[in-house]
């Protein structure tokens, strides 16, 4: 009798001790569970926040930039017939426009080459390669890694498309200038004028720009650019 009661009570102990080591394993695992599962939202959390901060990229269309500084008669046809091609001799300028994407090409008679391109305006999405729907400036500038530069404001005559911006903001980046328009909240939007000029052409533009008469000053050729110039 006191044999089989010692078994019961050992079998009773031993049911407990199991009991509460299932107990406490469950609870380890769910700690476990959690803590993998706080983790992992954390990172996805994590990553979501450093997606979407750096979803908008911005950089340079290369495939309009190498082709500054090059002749009328060397680019050709490289971008399709234009929807105008306007030689003012007077000026020794050539203006090329286009359609679909809206871009204006500005040749310059050197004397020597004849034609070369200096300057192409248009839409920020598509000078500075970006689909969104806008960009703050500085976070444009820290991509591309540019710098701002002051008195050049003469260049505001090539922002001959795209929607006028409340100011104009002018920076280099890897050798070429860009002349850009800006919101109040210093935001680029995707439709903002842009002007990719070259450093020679802001040289050009630049050289004398303070003794130039109002009268001297270049005309804008559209719409879109006159708005730009009248709200400066």
């Amino acid at each position: 009798m006191k044999k089989r009661f010692l078994i019961t009570v050992l079998g009773l102990t031993m049911g407990s001790a199991l009991l509460f080591s299932g107990c406490g394993s469950k609870k380890d695992t769910n700690e476990s569970s959690q803590t993998v599962a706080e983790s992992t939202t954390a990172a996805e959390s994590t990553t979501a926040e450093t997606t979407t901060a750096a979803a908008v990229k911005v950089d340079i269309n290369y495939d309009i930039a190498n082709h500054l500084d090059e002749s009328y008669d060397d680019i050709g046809k490289a971008f399709g017939d234009p929807a105008s091609d306007d030689i003012k001799e007077d000026a020794g300028e050539r203006l090329v426009k286009y359609t679909n994407p809206e871009r204006e090409f500005h040749y310059y008679n050197d004397g020597t080459s004849g034609y070369m391109l200096q300057a192409v305006s248009g839409k920020a999405g598509d000078i500075l390669s970006f689909t969104a729907d806008k960009v703050s400036l500085s976070d444009a500038m820290n991509q591309m890694e540019a710098k701002e530069e002051k008195g050049l404001e003469s260049n505001e005559a090539l922002l001959t498309v795209g929607q006028k911006g409340e100011s104009t903001v002018v920076f280099e980046s890897e050798g070429y200038y860009f002349v850009v328009s800006v919101d109040k909240d210093k935001n680029i939007t995707k439709d903002s004028a842009v002007a990719i000029v070259t450093e020679d052409k802001i040289a050009l533009d630049n050289t004398g720009a303070e003794s130039k008469a109002p009268s001297e000053v270049k005309t804008p050729e559209t719409t879109a650019a006159e708005s730009t110039t009248a709200k400066k």
